[in-house]
């Protein structure tokens, strides 16, 4: 282990992980680390040890501050959860597939909560007989909804709603439904992320989701129950303007992307810039 004193002066030491880079933390990550690291050596079974540390140190290298500090079981307990979700996958997927868009405990900064056991539970039965992780997101978007009793609902209490305060209130935001939806793939192993932006062509904004099914990304409207054939929002998508930050389109993500992209906050007045990483996956959308 290697520490030195960044820029601000303050402590900072680099681990280097078995099978993995070398990871610089800060004095607070690291206290929190050391404690996590016990419980990881009491829950771990021999042979998925170095998996679990993966997960446990991909989480917190990338972990907002604001979530800091985590408790241990809750960290250990999300990563084993998701491990053994993504055993029992539709599908198969490469490692920084499950790292940014199945492991991760939120989705864009919200609300740090709970809901990945309970989510299992409930939602597995309803993809039984699904072969693939699209045609089981689409199922979930069908059943969850009054299942939770939650709805679509501008007067909800603010966008980014964790699951847990949208189940309270019984309703949420385009962004909030999505936060969900991608929480319930997440946990059943399918992989999911938020994806949104400014409309140029009309007043107002929108959230949708995206599901990594047949090696690449498909579109899902969440919480209107509409297959990618058929949704009424891919028309103004096709609209945006690559030219102007607030008018890209963006994909969310946990660790930072290449070109260091940050989601665009539309509702975050007068921030709007973000810290959540993210892919600009405007040219997908654009009309060919």
């Amino acid at each position: 282990m290697d520490q030195q004193k960044n820029d601000g002066g303050a402590w900072a030491c680099k681990i280097k992980f078995r099978g993995g880079d070398d990871i610089w933390y800060n004095v607070r990550q690291m206290k929190w680390l050391l404690l996590l690291s016990f419980a990881v050596v009491a829950t771990t079974p021999a042979k998925g040890e170095s998996s679990l540390e993966r997960d446990v140190a991909f989480l917190l290298s990338y972990a907002p501050p604001q979530d800091l500090p985590l408790e241990g079981g809750f960290v250990t307990n999300n990563c084993l959860l998701a491990e053994s979700a993504r055993e029992t996958a539709l599908e198969r997927y490469p490692d920084e597939i499950y790292l940014d868009y199945v492991l991760p405990y939120s989705v864009i900064r919200e609300e740090v909560c709970d809901w990945r056991g309970e989510f299992r539970e409930r939602f597995s039965p309803l993809i039984e007989g699904c072969t693939n992780g699209y045609d089981a997101a689409v199922l979930l978007d069908r059943r969850i909804w009054d299942m939770i009793n939650v709805h679509y609902d501008t007067r909800r209490d603010k966008a980014r709603q964790s699951p847990r305060h949208s189940m309270r209130i019984g309703m949420a935001s385009c962004t909030g439904i999505s936060i969900i939806l991608i929480d319930a793939c997440r946990a059943l192993g399918i992989p999911a992320r938020l994806v949104g932006c400014c409309w140029t062509t009309i007043p107002g904004n929108h959230s949708w989701v995206e599901i990594w099914s047949g090696g690449r990304w498909r579109v899902l409207a969440s919480g209107e129950k509409e297959r990618e054939d058929n949704i009424w929002f891919l028309d103004y998508a096709a609209e945006a303007d690559p030219s102007r930050i607030e008018t890209r389109i963006y994909a969310s993500r946990w660790s930072p992307s290449p070109e260091g992209t940050c989601f665009w906050l539309t509702w975050d007045f007068p921030r709007k810039v973000s810290d959540v990483p993210a892919d600009d996956v405007t040219a997908k959308y654009l009309r060919k």
